[in-house]
């Protein structure tokens, strides 16, 4: 590969000698670094106060309850909407809870699979910044950008003010995705379309709304890097990019492409209005520089309890990284979009922009516009590292310099990684903690398309509060007994004694893909009630009834999407490489 062919000049290449040996020490040093932000997740217990923090718990639980049923692709939450149930992972994207229930599969407690899970997430996120600034601008700068991302203010703000654990992975995944992307304009290949397909494709999984903010600067940083090429071969690198975003577009369709097409079986509204209206969350100028810090909720003007800032420490880095940055020049584009980016993003939150939410409806699906402070961050970050955009220098006032700017980044963020922790919950980690939260915040009992009204309690809410066996189903048949037999995740049975003929309504939200069975035989359902639950036919006798919540054809077509691109991207990594004569390892 010719020199010319890279967006950057060989000594700051991927794989510049004489920085192999650099490259480790600065790499561990990165994560040694890390290690500070980590710490708070190591005490006992939990931040239950935080403000998602019992989602996470019982968002897991529903996941798990999902998995013991079979269910490869979990997609039904049984105990929400106080035992109706909810098709919470439709609409939830599912990595991060993969990921939690494997750690709780291998005998952790479901506390602790998440804390884990939080723990991975700040790991990757230093690890593909590092790769992604060294990639770029040298391991020098991959250290500083990887400290500077670790410790950015609203990184804390997501684990331990927010809690929200699956928007905290996504986070980690954005350095990737870019360090994904720029490799395969550098070098497209087989396994560079592979690696950047699997990247994108692992955040959209990640948290699908926050991939689409990301979008933006993932297609401008692509259209960089490629542009960068020579004319000999941009053609490839431009269809190997694009062959990659398809790709992951189709590893993650088993996903997406139910979230996207069933919004219309759910209340859409009820996530978008009152407290999730985009219109009360913007930020105004002064929050993104305060240092204030709090854990409480925002609120609709200025007076919020929590942070909404990018970071004094952080700002001043990628100031001085523009200013730099844009001296080189092949390092003025990417100084030049990561600017861009800051401030655009930046704008986005600010009250002033409201013409612009309102001309792009499906910006409101990201409810709280100070969510884009995840990917200023990380254009800040990387505009930052280019302070030190050039491999190291042996002399010790560049070590110093360099030593100073990691204490002063860890001094200016580390009083951030600060949770309110609580006792152990066991309580938390159970089915009846869904029941719990929708107790104290009844406005957040999710409902269908076929709902009418919202549930302000079940049949089943006694037994849940009593820790008893929970009730499943209910029959007009006079004298008709049902016996509940199994009440899991994606299936839930009973044994019904009907002296005549007649309905069985199961206390479960009726929604597409539940399949009904009498004797192992399956009958019709059908949506029953002011509540929208299922109902069945039965005839007269003792019979063994269950629902089955499975695929609809086109969450079957999604999965085989899936599928396809799964076999396709994994072909394409273990393709064999092909020999590269002696004469050509020297260009």
């Amino acid at each position: 590969m010719d020199a010319g062919d890279s967006p950057l000049p060989r000594s700051l290449s991927v794989g510049a000698e004489g920085v192999g040996g650099a490259r480790r020490r600065y790499l561990l040093l990165a994560v040694l670094f890390a290690a500070f932000a980590l710490w708070p997740l190591t005490a006992p217990g939990y931040f239950h106060k935080a403000h998602d923090a019992r989602h996470s718990l019982f968002f897991l639980v529903q996941f798990d309850e999902a998995v013991s049923d079979g269910a490869l692709i979990p997609r039904w939450g049984a105990d929400h909407a106080f035992g109706y149930g909810y098709p919470t992972f439709v609409f939830i994207s599912p990595l991060a809870y993969y990921l939690a229930e494997g750690f709780h599969l291998a005998g952790a407690a479901i506390t602790t699979a998440v804390k884990l899970t939080y723990a991975v997430s700040i790991l990757l996120g230093t690890l593909g910044m590092f790769l992604l600034a060294e990639a770029l601008a040298g391991p020098v700068a991959g250290l500083l950008a990887a400290v500077l991302y670790t410790y950015a203010p609203y990184r804390f703000v997501d684990i331990y003010v927010r809690a929200d654990l699956a928007e905290t992975f996504a986070l980690c995944l954005y350095p990737w995705a870019l360090w994904a992307f720029w490799r395969l304009a550098a070098r497209p290949s087989r396994r560079t379309v592979a690696l950047a397909a699997g990247c994108f494709a692992a955040l959209l999984l990640a948290h699908n709304v926050t991939a689409l903010l990301f979008v933006p600067l993932l297609t401008g940083f692509i259209l960089v890097a490629l542009l960068a090429r020579r004319r000999l071969g941009r053609w490839r690198a431009w269809a190997a990019s694009l062959a990659a975003g398809i790709l992951a577009l189709a590893i993650a369709a088993f996903s997406l492409l139910p979230a996207v097409t069933e919004r219309a079986y759910v209340n859409q509204e009820q996530w978008t209005r009152g407290t999730y209206n985009y219109q009360q969350h913007f930020v105004y100028p002064g929050q993104l520089l305060s240092p204030l810090w709090g854990y409480g909720y925002a609120v609709p003007g200025a007076s919020d309890d929590m942070s909404f800032q990018v970071g004094l420490a952080l700002l001043a880095f990628a100031a001085l990284g523009l200013i730099l940055g844009a001296r080189e020049r092949r390092m003025r584009p990417f100084a030049l979009l990561l600017a861009i980016a800051l401030v655009g993003y930046g704008f986005l939150m600010l009250p002033w922009s409201a013409p612009l939410w309102r001309a792009l409806p499906m910006l409101a699906l990201a409810q709280f516009p100070w969510r884009l402070l995840g990917v200023a961050t990380l254009s800040a970050a990387l505009l930052g590292s280019l302070t030190v955009a050039r491999p190291v220098g042996r002399g010790v006032e560049d070590a110093s310099a360099l030593l100073l700017a990691l204490v002063v980044v860890l001094a200016a963020g580390v009083g951030y990684a600060q949770a309110q922790h609580t006792p152990p919950s066991t309580r938390a980690e159970t089915s009846v903690a869904v029941v719990d939260f929708e107790r104290a915040f009844p406005d957040m009992v999710g409902m269908t398309a076929w709902t009418r009204e919202m549930p302000r309690g079940s049949p089943k809410l006694e037994a849940y509060l009593a820790g008893a066996t929970v009730p499943l189903a209910e029959s007009d048949v006079p004298g008709a007994r049902l016996e509940p037999l199994h009440k899991g995740g994606h299936v839930q049975s009973v044994l019904a004694t009907l002296p005549a003929a007649g309905e069985v309504r199961f206390y479960t939200y009726y929604y597409p893909g539940w399949r009904a069975y009498v004797d192992g035989r399956e009958v019709p359902v059908r949506p029953a009630g002011q509540l929208g639950v299922i109902a069945l036919d039965v005839p007269a006798g003792e019979h063994v009834l269950a629902i089955r919540f499975g695929d609809t054809p086109l969450r079957g077509l999604a999965n085989w999407a899936t599928l396809a691109a799964v076999a396709v991207v994994t072909l394409l990594f273990l393709w064999p490489r092909r020999a590269i004569p002696p004469e050509a390892r020297q260009c």
